[in-house]
């Protein structure tokens, strides 16, 4: 097997858990090597350290898989890390069949990501190591989450840093074109074939119940990036009614759908449109709202792009203040890492001192028990969401 000679500065964010090695950090390749390979990382000493994926031509040359010497790297490890990852979620997930299964490395599978949909579990192999290991993992994949079939959406920009083509088709078993799931007793039609990430926003579950909880009866809600409309048709359900904005006209028309099934398209309407642009039309139409949801996708997918996404937050939020009414609610989220929560709070900060308007932080969340991050891995920890009441 081939050694990667790890540089002595790095040996101790690998031994303190951190599972990515970059390139600059890697003193010497020892053997020859392909990616996808899993290799031995070991420091200058020739000490064992870990067993990791090998990539050529990402930024992250090692992934780690194990800091077991003795493990291999099959069939039988996939088996048992998806019997831990099940484990861990066993108790944490309630009242809904559409849940993440595995999180890539916070549940120690650098590259992989597992969706269940009541019962077809979408799967996306993100690096060359779980490209090589497709079959083994598949095999894995049907041992031990029970579904009736299983579709990729290998599909996404890592995919490609990696040097791997996209992938997106049937990986076994039957896949129906429209899934129908449900969180709590509000039921959602899913297709994981062409929507938005594998389907549905799982990792906004928390939130969306949260905004019901704190919705009143007649209460009005913006609900800004809204695809299929989770945050909407909770609030309707608690009896708001729920303007939803979105520029993706199949995922509105999924929205209306969902509505009329859960009978509540009475308090649900829907705007398509740029959300930046729809919120000045709200502005000019004096419209306001009691509650608004602010949920963006990754504005800043690199550190290098987090100045520009403060500043489009910024005219976002100072546009949803002017909407929203005294002593309203305001969610506002960020999926990107490079986003921080004091991010969120300055970008809210400039917006609220345009108005002069005091801002109280009711509280802040993260992402749910099934998205788990990791103290050892800052990258594990994506959504942030601060809700402000705003006098």
């Amino acid at each position: 097997m081939t050694n990667l000679i790890v540089k002595p500065e790095s040996v101790k964010k690998l031994r303190n858990l951190y599972p990515w090695l970059y390139a600059d950090e890697v003193a010497e390749i020892d053997g020859l090597t392909e990616a996808g390979d899993v290799v031995q990382v070991k420091d200058t000493r020739g000490e064992f350290i870990a067993s990791a994926f090998f990539s050529p031509t990402s930024h992250i040359t090692a992934r780690i898989l194990t800091y077991d010497a003795s493990e291999k790297i099959n069939r039988a490890f996939f088996e048992k890390r998806f019997e831990m990852a099940l484990a861990r979620r066993t108790n944490a997930i309630r009242d809904t069949n559409a849940v993440r299964l595995v999180h890539g490395e916070a549940d120690q599978l650098p590259g992989l990501v597992i969706d269940r949909y009541a019962d077809t579990l979408v799967v996306q192999f993100r690096n060359a190591g779980v490209e090589v290991l497709r079959k083994e993992i598949t095999q894995a994949l049907k041992k031990t989450f029970s579904a009736q079939g299983a579709f990729e959406r290998s599909d996404t920009q890592a995919r490609v840093e990696e040097g791997l083509e996209p992938r997106v088709g049937l990986l076994y078993g039957d896949v129906p074109q429209e899934i129908l799931v449900h969180e709590d007793e509000i039921e959602f039609l899913v297709n994981p074939q062409a929507g938005q990430k594998t389907g549905f926003y799982l990792d906004q579950r928390d939130n969306r119940r949260l905004l019901r909880t704190i919705v009143g009866q007649g209460s009005r809600v913006l609900d800004v990036f809204s695809y299929t409309g989770g945050f909407s048709l909770h609030a309707a359900k608690a009896g708001a009614h729920a303007l939803a904005v979105d520029k993706d006209q199949e995922a509105l028309q999924q929205l209306e759908a969902n509505a009329r099934r859960n009978a509540v398209s009475e308090r649900v309407g829907a705007r398509w449109g740029d959300s930046e642009q729809v919120l000045a039309g709200l502005v000019a139409e004096k419209r306001t709202f009691s509650h608004i949801v602010l949920d963006p996708p990754t504005l800043a997918k690199h550190k290098n792009e987090v100045p520009n996404a403060k500043q489009l937050f910024t005219r976002l939020t100072a546009k949803a203040l002017q909407l929203l009414e005294p002593n309203g609610i305001l969610f506002l989220s960020t999926c990107a890492y490079h986003i921080t929560v004091n991010d969120l709070i300055e970008v809210t900060r400039i917006a609220a001192s345009n108005d002069a308007r005091r801002a109280r932080v009711i509280t802040v969340t993260y992402q749910p028990a099934d998205h788990p991050w990791v103290l050892q891995i800052p990258e594990s920890l994506y959504l942030k969401t601060i809700v402000l009441c705003v006098e």
